[in-house]
Formats: C-alpha cells, sequence, structure tokens
C-alpha cells in the first residue's frame, strides 16, 4: 500500500511537556517534587499503567466491566487528551507492535480451543467469517452513507473497517468470566473471530485502493485475494502448528526456553504469513490449535506462560490503542458514529448472522446469543488505521467511527456478555445459591454503562467545542443594560443571558426600541465573531490542504464545521456558503417583528428572540440558533447564494441587500421580507452593519 502524507512523526520518549505534567501529577499525589529524567519517566509510566491495568482486573471482576474497556481507557486516560499528556501517533510502529500483540493473542486461542470442536463448528464458524463479514459491512455501510452523509465507497469502508469480531475480545469474554457457554456455541464464536479478519481485512484494502485510484478493482480480483488469504493461512497454520511441535520433540533445550521458543514460532508463522498477502491472523490461531493437539514436550509450562503473555498482550495492546486514540478527534463524528454502532449491533449483526447460520442447525437462542456477541475490539481499530498509513482523504472519519464502534461494543455488548448467555439460555442452569437477578442487574450495568458514556461524551462535546463568544453576563436592570451597551460603539459585541427583570418597566416605546435594537445587534455580533473564525479556520485548513494531507487534527476540525453547519466537506463552495456572517441589521429587523422590540413573553420569560417555539438558556443561544437556521437549513439556501454572491463581488453584507431572502422564515413570504426590508430602512438598522468591503478570501 502507498504511504504517503500521514500523521506527525512518533514520539518514542515523553516531550518535556509531558516530563513535566507527569512530574506534577506525581507531586499531587505523593507532595514530592522529584528530579526525574527522561528514562526514569518511561520506566515509571510504563511499569505503572501496567500495575494500574492488572489493579483494574480486579475492580472491573467486581464492577462486571470488560477488562479490555478498563484498559483502553487507561491508555486514553495517560495520553493527549488524557491527564497524562503523551503524545503517541506512530500508526506505522503501533501497527507493527499491535500486530505481534495480536498474533500472541491468536496463538494463546488457539491453544485453548479443542480440535475436535473445531471441525464439528468449522462450517457455520467460516460462514459467519465470510459471508457474515460481508453482510455486516454492507449493511452497516448502508447505515453510515445516510448518518455520515459520505459516498457509497467512504461508507463500505467504514463497514468493512469494523466488519469483523475481534480476537482479543471474543476470546477474553467468551471463555472467560465464568461463562460457560455451550461448547458448540463458545467454539463457533472463537473460531469465527479467528477466521474473519483475512475477508475484512482484503475489503478494507481494495476500498482504500479504489478512493486513492479512484476507480474500482476487478471483481474476480478481490475473490481471488479473499481465497489465496484465507487457503494459505490456513496452510500456514495447519504445518506450522506441526512443525513447532516436532521441533520441540527434537531439539533439547532448557525447561523455560521451550514456551518462549513457541511464543517466537507463532509470530514468525504469522509475520510469515503476512509478508505473502496470506492471512497472519488466521495462520497464528489454527497453528495454536494443532499445536495443542499434536504431542509436544512442556506442554503445561507452554500453555502457563502463553496464558500470561496473552494477558500482557491484552494489557499492552489496549493501552497503546489508548494511547493512539484522540477522543477529542472523536468528538468531531461522535454522535454518527453512535448511529452507525447502534446499527451494526442491533441491525447489521443480527441480519448477517440469521442469514449465515441459516444451512446449520442452530436453535434460535444460540443465533440469537451468536449475534450479540459479535464483538469488536482492537482489530477495528487496527483497520481504522489503514486510511491514515495510506494517506486518504478524511481518514479522521473512519479511524474515529472505529474507535465510536469498539468502546460502544465494549461498554454494551462486552459488559453483558456473562448475563447475555443466561438470558438466551446458552450457559449451564443457574446454582441454588446464585443470585436470581444478577443477570437482569448486569445487563442493566451495561445499557447503563452506554447511557453513561453518551453523557460523557455529550458533556465533553460541549466542554471542548471551542467557543469565543464573551463569557454570559446579567444585566439585572434596564440601566445596568444601558450602561453595558454605552461602554462600546453600536453594534460591539455582546453576551446576554436575559432581558432586564424590568424590562417591562420601560414606559417609552422610542427608547425599548432603540435599547432592544442595540441588544441584538451586540448578541449578533458576539455570535459572528464566532462564526468568522470558523470561517477563517476553514479558510485554513483549504489552504493547508492544497500543499499537504491534512492531519487527523485538521480533518476533525474540518468534520466539525461541516456537521455544525449542515454541509459536506467535499463541496468546497458550499461550505465557504454556510460558514458566514448574518448582518446584525437584519436580525435586529427579524427579532422586532417576532417580539415587538422584545415585548412579547416570548422574549421575556424564554429568551426566545425569533419567533422560536423552544426556550432557550440565554439570549446568546437564542442568537446562535437563529445563525444556525439561515446557515444550515435547507429553505434558506437562496439566501446563502446571495450572500457568497456579495461577499465575491466584494461587497459589503448587509441586512437590506439580503433581506428579499429571508422570505421563507414567515408562512407570509414574501410580505415578511418586504417588512423586514422596511424596518431596517425607518430604523437605519444599517448603522450596526459593517461599513467595510467584505473582500474575497484566498484559497
Amino acid at each position: 500500500m502507498r504511504r504517503g502524507g500521514g500523521p506527525r512523526p512518533a514520539i518514542l520518549f515523553p516531550r518535556p511537556r509531558e516530563i513535566v505534567r507527569f512530574t506534577a501529577i506525581l507531586t499531587a499525589f505523593t507532595g514530592l517534587e522529584p528530579e526525574l529524567d527522561t528514562g526514569a519517566v518511561i520506566l515509571l509510566a510504563g511499569a505503572g499503567l501496567v500495575l494500574l491495568a492488572i489493579a483494574g482486573v480486579a475492580a472491573s471482576a467486581r464492577l462486571g466491566a470488560p477488562l479490555l474497556l478498563v484498559f483502553l481507557f487507561l491508555g486514553m486516560l495517560a495520553g493527549e487528551d488524557g491527564p497524562g499528556g503523551v503524545s503517541f501517533s506512530d500508526y506505522n510502529l503501533a501497527f507493527i507492535l499491535g500486530s505481534a500483540a495480536l498474533a500472541l493473542i491468536l496463538f494463546d486461542g488457539g491453544l485453548g480451543t479443542r480440535a475436535r470442536l473445531l471441525r464439528a463448528t468449522l462450517r457455520p464458524a467460516l460462514s459467519l467469517a465470510t459471508l457474515g463479514v460481508i453482510l455486516t459491512a454492507a449493511l452497516t455501510g448502508v447505515a453510515a452513507k445516510y448518518l455520515f452523509g459520505i459516498g457509497w465507497v467512504e461508507a463500505l469502508l467504514i463497514g468493512a473497517i469494523v466488519g469483523s469480531t475481534d480476537a482479543a475480545a471474543v476470546l477474553m469474554l467468551v471463555a472467560g468470566r465464568r461463562m460457560k457457554a455451550r461448547p458448540r456455541v463458545a467454539t463457533t464464536l472463537e473460531a469465527e473471530s479467528g477466521l474473519n479478519d483475512p475477508v475484512a481485512v482484503i475489503m478494507v484494502v481494495i476500498l482504500v485502493e479504489w478512493l486513492l485510484r479512484g476507480a474500482p478493482p476487478a471483481p474476480w480480483t478481490a475473490a481471488l485475494e479473499i481465497g489465496w488469504a484465507l487457503a494459505a493461512g490456513a496452510g500456514i497454520g495447519l504445518l506450522g502448528g506441526r512443525a513447532i511441535a516436532f521441533a520441540e520433540t527434537r531439539i533439547g533445550l532448557p525447561i523455560g526456553l521451550y514456551p518462549i521458543f513457541a511464543a517466537a514460532a507463532a509470530v514468525f508463522l504469522f509475520a510469515f504469513a503476512q509478508s505473502i498477502q496470506a492471512s497472519g491472523f488466521l495462520a497464528a490461531y489454527l497453528a495454536g490449535v494443532v499445536f495443542a493437539a499434536t504431542p509436544h514436550r512442556a506442554a503445561a509450562a507452554t500453555e502457563r506462560f502463553m496464558d500470561g503473555l496473552a494477558w500482557l498482550a491484552q494489557i499492552g495492546l489496549f493501552l497503546m490503542l489508548g494511547l493512539l486514540v484522540t477522543p477529542s478527534h472523536a468528538l468531531a463524528v461522535a454522535l454518527p458514529a453512535a448511529g452507525v454502532a447502534l446499527a451494526l449491533v442491533f441491525i447489521a449483526r443480527p441480519i448477517a448472522v440469521l442469514i449465515s447460520l441459516a444451512p446449520f442447525k442452530f436453535r434460535m437462542n444460540e443465533r440469537a446469543f451468536i449475534a450479540w456477541m459479535g464483538l469488536r475490539g482492537a482489530v477495528p481499530i487496527f483497520l481504522g488505521a489503514y486510511p491514515v498509513l495510506a494517506g486518504v482523504e478524511n481518514a479522521n472519519l473512519y479511524f474515529s467511527a472505529a474507535f465510536a464502534v469498539v468502546t460502544i461494543s465494549l461498554v454494551m455488548q462486552g459488559w453483558t456478555a456473562g448475563p447475555a448467555a443466561r438470558l438466551f439460555g446458552v450457559a449451564p442452569p443457574r446454582a441454588p445459591d446464585e443470585d436470581r437477578f444478577a443477570a437482569l442487574r448486569g445487563a442493566g450495568l451495561g445499557f447503563a454503562g452506554l447511557f453513561a458514556l453518551a453523557a460523557v461524551v455529550w458533556l465533553a462535546a460541549g466542554l471542548l467545542e471551542p467557543r469565543e463568544r464573551p463569557l454570559q453576563a446579567a444585566a439585572g436592570t434596564v440601566q445596568a443594560l444601558e450602561e453595558r451597551i454605552a461602554e462600546g460603539p453600536a453594534g460591539a459585541p455582546l453576551a446576554l443571558e436575559a432581558l432586564p427583570a424590568d424590562w417591562r418597566d420601560i414606559s417609552d416605546p422610542h427608547e425599548r426600541q432603540q435599547l432592544f435594537a442595540r441588544a441584538v445587534a451586540g448578541l449578533m455580533a458576539a455570535e459572528n465573531a464566532r462564526i468568522e473564525a470558523d470561517r477563517r479556520s476553514l479558510e485554513t485548513l483549504l489552504t493547508t490542504a492544497a500543499r499537504r494531507p491534512l492531519s487527523l487534527r485538521e480533518q476533525a476540525e474540518r468534520d466539525r464545521l461541516a456537521r455544525q453547519y449542515g454541509g459536506r466537506y467535499e463541496d468546497v463552495d458550499d461550505l465557504l456558503a454556510r460558514i458566514d456572517v448574518v448582518p446584525p441589521s437584519l436580525a435586529v429587523a427579524q427579532a422586532a417583528l417576532a417580539t415587538g422590540w422584545g415585548s412579547s413573553p416570548a422574549a421575556v420569560e424564554r429568551n426566545a428572540l425569533f419567533g422560536r417555539g423552544t426556550r432557550f438558556a440565554n439570549l446568546s443561544a437564542s442568537a446562535a440558533d437563529y445563525a444556525r437556521v439561515l446557515n444550515s437549513h435547507p429553505d434558506f439556501a437562496g439566501f446563502r447564494v446571495a450572500r457568497a454572491v456579495l461577499r465575491a463581488e466584494g461587497r459589503a453584507l448587509s441586512g437590506a441587500a439580503l433581506a428579499p431572502h429571508v422570505a421563507p422564515y414567515a408562512a407570509s413570504g414574501e410580505d415578511y421580507a418586504a417588512r423586514v426590508a422596511l424596518l431596517i430602512a425607518v430604523n437605519d438598522l444599517a448603522r450596526f452593519d459593517p461599513r467595510a468591503a467584505i473582500e474575497e478570501p484566498a484559497g
């Protein structure tokens, strides 16, 4: 694959900023002021993270939380957006280390899979791993198409990235936590997770190449690649597992070296398969299955060693992924990505399972459990890094969507894995002394965790969204408001919580009109300042994109702007037309018509200045909502076109010029627009509009 552009270089050693932050955290907890060099910080932070992860095992056992989510969360805390502040963005290094970790995890999973059970479940598992992945990717792609408003190739790429289940998540949750699901069902899930990566990987590679070249590959090419990956990966795994066992019986080593030899051989088989375009994931998994079924030396020692090594690999893998993920980047696509995750869990995966398992004799409760346990974990995040490594446009969208899907899957499905086994009747009957409501309580915890995660994302989005408007302030009296307005020129930016309590006591209509006009003009000027900052940000991004591929942070900012203003990042002209100011004179005239110059209950009691039938937290929020309607609603496309023409011609963006284009705001249409224009002229509201001509932006 071509590698170009991409993120900034890796930070293998913390920067001074990160050392200072880590030292400050240590001082806050210990009261000491240590003088740490870079090496000590790395060792202390790395070992501390692993110890915290191990401690999280005990804590999660009490809460029923999925361990992988705990490890991922700890990595995020240590990362760029967390208190640790470690900036790590080397996707190449993460891909290499993560591949080695997954090879060890899959090999250990194969050691725990009995060959007899695998043979009995091979056909349904293979159906899920091929047809199931393709169906899941296609159905999820349909959801992504409409939730993100992107093209079909981009949408299918998102579906392919999250289309396969994750071996690390499935092997830990299905085989762990004393779930004791029926062997046939558990082995089907385990085998599917070990077999389904080749199809997902090849689909991602093909779609990435399609985006880069602008042309689809031949269908037979994709079929050949999938067939080769499965056949060659299986062959390497089957022969490699026997070769490892044969070598162990022929060489004499100290007992402690046999497990190390087996682990190194598993990684070697994985890498060899990958180097010839076969599936290393499948090779590592089947090598473990065959190795466990073939007589060899130090079997017990190897099993214990690999179990510990797999734990370490899972801890390291998800801690590293937590460092790699920047949650603030994902906030730009959090809501549609959450929609994709829910569509995957409740629609795409169940349909794919029902169709894939139709020829096989599974009970409906078993099919339902298999559908629910389609866990996503490390593999989708790694596949989300493919577009980043390839330099694909809008790579942040794919990576952030994968992160959101994995997080929601681990919270919702992972948290309810044990209870779901009992609710679907695929686990042994409860012991007499077992809590009868444990399953329902566990399911409740899972969904509570999901809603808590959604609340955190929502709050974080509000906290992290760039805000340049002034701090909100209350003007308790009309006199206080007059004094505040008098401090600046006409139309100076103003932030206001609400109209003063004695607003209705103003007896002079002219005085109320003048004060109301200046207040609304100030509110609109403050909102325009934020819009202008967004426009400058977009113009900077467009200039940067002409020179080099945008970084993930820059892509996240572009995505935020496109979604906030209801546009598409591909349509630059439309996006520039949306992210533009609203003339204050126009806002004053429309607010005056909607509220009778601030005398209506809507303005005084609900902070609604522009005829919107809702209650706003403050008057600044009402002004922001008004600007959002004009800048994003389809009815005002003509308004935006007229404004763009004025800007392109270098003319001032005046309310008088744009008033005819706000007719859709009221049922009376053109009559309403004429009244707005008349108010602007009669009350000289043009004094609030900037007088200078607008220069056409560069880039």
